[in-house]
């Protein structure tokens, strides 16, 4: 067993707020935390390639070539989305 010590006020008194003498439910939270932390399904990339897809995507919206969502069609994406975490 390993003991994880933190030393941020303001995250302990959240811990403390939220869980008090629940260890059980802390345990398990963090647990989730970390499986999703480590498994979000996207391919680790470069911070190189991550500057180039970003460069590119900046070009592609000067250009005017980038396909844009209707405000409908991102509000409905980032609802999925949020119900998928």
């Amino acid at each position: 067993m390993l003991t994880l010590q933190i030393d941020n006020p303001e995250i302990e008194h959240f811990i403390k707020k939220r869980y008090d003498i629940d260890t059980q439910s802390l345990l398990q939270d963090f647990v989730a935390f970390v499986k999703v932390s480590m498994s979000d399904n996207y391919p680790a990339i470069s911070a190189d390639e991550a500057k180039k897809r970003v460069a590119k995507a900046l070009q592609e919206v000067e250009d005017g070539t980038a396909t844009m969502l209707s405000q409908e069609a991102y509000d409905q994406e980032m609802k999925a989305f949020m119900q998928s975490l």
